[in-house]
């Protein structure tokens, strides 16, 4: 496929394929699905290998070659014919963004979603996050073990915990600072509401030492067999008028802050980048008016980011954007793409 580096548009009936093709798209950026935590689930039926691989246009001139392997277990990362040993690598050289049904998660589900929501934001704009997350989650994993195993080393873990936890709590919280007036302009443009609030957790009470709470909590957390506090507890609280905005909003209205959500966060990520990215949207239309479909995808176009955008039907589509020479459109048929003209 040679997609538009504005909105491609692709289209199919269910089962045709179209949300495989997104599949293959995020694992470029991501060395992951976003429909099964095994690899070994996603390579068709009856083959044993999986090959996805990409040409990546950059600003200055010039390609990038990237490719993805899978078989027996074993995950290859490639770029330009070398070897990449982190996913991480992937997430900095093809910034790509995901908004389908299971979106949803990130307003009515656990924080394990929003977190990841929120530290792909601050991994894209604050280069030293990273690092400091991993040595965090390292840290707090040898606390664990030595809590569980009775051994005194946890004090040195716990040390290390404090250090990172403060550093992870600076990236996110200015990062939560840059966000929250892009992202209340996109509400209002998605919604035309102004009473929806995010709100900043860190994971602990902030008002107090870390190493104190984790000192004091060193018994319990030894009979659960895991820390409480910290970093990874951190969540983002979404509110309106007060009320939690899963309770206040339908389920369109929640598809709608969450592309509000999505968009914010590519814009700054590109204004602080420099990298628009790619948005991958699977069935645009659903849940969505005509109205609110068009709002959307005037929207996702002001980014400046790579659209890829699936739906059933090409007239889902509003005509404005299915016609104009800064687009694409391929249609799907059993697992077949062809680009139509």
């Amino acid at each position: 496929m040679d997609l538009h580096p504005g909105l491609n548009i692709i289209t199919g009936e269910n089962a045709s394929g179209k949300t495989s093709l997104l599949e293959a798209f995020y694992m470029l950026g991501t060395g992951r699905s976003f429909r099964s935590s095994r690899l070994s689930h996603v390579i068709q039926s009856g083959l044993r290998e999986l090959t996805v691989f990409t040409e990546i246009e950059r600003g200055s001139g010039g390609t990038q070659r990237l490719g993805f392997h899978y078989a027996q277990g074993k995950r290859q990362l490639r770029l330009d014919g070398q070897t990449i040993t982190s996913r991480a690598e992937l997430a900095h050289l093809l910034p790509i963004q995901l908004i389908n049904q299971q979106s949803f998660d990130l307003i009515d589900q656990g924080p394990g979603q929003r977190r990841k929501f929120l530290d792909w934001g601050v991994f894209h704009v604050e280069h030293r996050f990273y690092d400091a997350w991993k040595r965090y989650m390292r840290a707090m994993k040898q606390r664990n073990a030595a809590l569980r195993q009775h051994n005194q080393q946890f004090e040195h873990w716990e040390l290390e915990m404090v250090e990172s936890a403060g550093h992870l709590h600076t990236f996110r919280s200015t990062y939560c600072e840059k966000l929250q007036p892009v992202l209340l302009a996109s509400i209002e443009k998605m919604l035309g509401c102004d009473d929806i609030t995010m709100d900043y957790r860190s994971g602990w009470d902030t008002e107090q030492d870390l190493a104190e709470i984790l000192a004091k909590n060193r018994l319990k957390d030894r009979e659960l067999g895991y820390s409480r506090y910290g970093p990874q507890r951190a969540d983002l609280i979404f509110k309106r008028a007060g009320a939690p905005a899963r309770e206040r909003l339908s389920r369109g209205q929640q598809k709608l802050l969450v592309s509000a959500l999505v968009l914010a966060q590519a814009a700054l990520v590109s204004e602080t980048s420099g990298r628009a990215g790619t948005v991958l949207i699977d069935d645009i239309s659903a849940e969505l008016d005509e109205t609110h479909c068009l709002n959307l995808m005037q929207a996702l176009l002001d980014t400046g980011a790579q659209l890829i955008v699936t739906a059933i039907r090409s007239d889902l589509i509003p005509a404005e954007h299915r016609q104009s020479a800064k687009s694409k459109m391929f249609h799907v048929k059993h697992g077949q793409v062809q680009e139509v003209v």
